[in-house]
């Protein structure tokens, strides 16, 4: 599960902010399996864990499920981990350009194989496993994008002014891997290009639908992709990191912007002990952040240099 500091995230923040929920929580990931089990095992009311139940279920925490005895509701766990992204620190001096690009707006793709294919908020475009799909008009419209294998460019002009300084390059998106309808634990290895200059590669550990995503639309099926991770690239003076983790020694002056009219993004699908575990991007109305493919540069002049 995906928690950023939005008022979205509250429920689940406000449900784990109880030491008897966070037993609960404790108790049915060790196999407490009833809500009447959890009654006598933790001296309460039934009407007491009921309500703390009910909370938990609703932050999409815990999840009901029909047992052998079909007049019970077993329990379980709903998910298996939280990642919480908090705000970036950054530098007010420098000036900054921001550009929100559109999934489906990439200006290249490269070896694009199934399973594969695009959806709109509305619809899938074209067939599922077509990779000419990619090639349609209707691709700009896109807020899912899934491959096994292949890569993706994205184009931005160079709107850094003549003279200044490069600081920072930070590119966010939501990412998860690729598995037909879909594979929690199904860890990929993504590639990452700037410039067509490659500045590492990071794990996504699954494609998920262990809940669904805040905003996948109705019409998508619960076992398909519901959201991926929010994924932070920054590249400065000293290195290239990943979600605040190093991945790489290239640095900003490595990028050669300074000669360059666009800055270019390019994900691809790397192979992993013989296999590749592909990739899903999740746009504005799919999964748990609106947006696309956010891009900040910041930049001193030289007065602030």
């Amino acid at each position: 599960m995906e928690l950023d500091i939005s008022k979205a995230s509250l429920p689940v923040f406000q449900a784990l902010s109880s030491d008897i929920r966070l037993e609960i929580i404790r108790r049915v990931g060790e196999g407490t399996h009833t809500a009447s089990q959890l009654s006598h095992e933790m001296s309460l009311s039934e009407s007491a864990i009921s309500k703390n139940l009910n909370i938990l279920i609703k932050a999409g925490l815990l999840a009901k499920k029909t047992s052998v005895d079909s007049r019970k509701k077993d329990l379980k766990l709903a998910v298996q981990n939280i990642n919480v992204h908090l705000p970036s620190i950054l530098f007010p001096k420098y000036k900054k350009l921001m550009y929100d690009i559109p999934i489906g707006s990439y200006f290249e793709i490269e070896n694009i194989t199934s399973s594969c294919g695009l959806a709109s908020s509305e619809q899938v475009i074209g067939k599922f496993d077509d990779s000419n799909a990619f090639l349609s008009p209707e691709r700009f419209k896109a807020d899912l994008i899934w491959f096994t294998n292949g890569m993706v460019k994205y184009q931005l002009p160079n709107q850094i002014p003549r003279g200044a300084s490069p600081k920072l390059i930070e590119i966010s998106f939501e990412i998860s891997s690729e598995f037909p309808v879909s594979n929690n634990n199904w860890p990929s290895n993504i590639g990452c290009w700037v410039n067509d200059k490659f500045v590492g590669s990071f794990i996504v550990p699954g494609n998920f639908s262990d809940v669904r995503g805040r905003l996948t639309p109705e019409w998508w099926a619960n076992d398909l992709s519901q959201y991926g991770q929010l994924k932070h690239l920054r590249i400065n003076d000293e290195s290239t990191g990943v979600d605040g983790q190093q991945i790489s020694d290239v640095t900003l002056e490595q990028l050669g912007l300074d000669e360059s009219t666009s800055i270019s993004l390019t994900l691809g699908v790397l192979e992993t002990n013989g296999e590749n575990h592909g990739l899903t991007l999740f746009g504005q109305k799919f999964g748990n952040y609106s947006q696309g493919i956010n891009v900040a540069v910041y930049f001193a002049t030289e007065e602030h240099s």
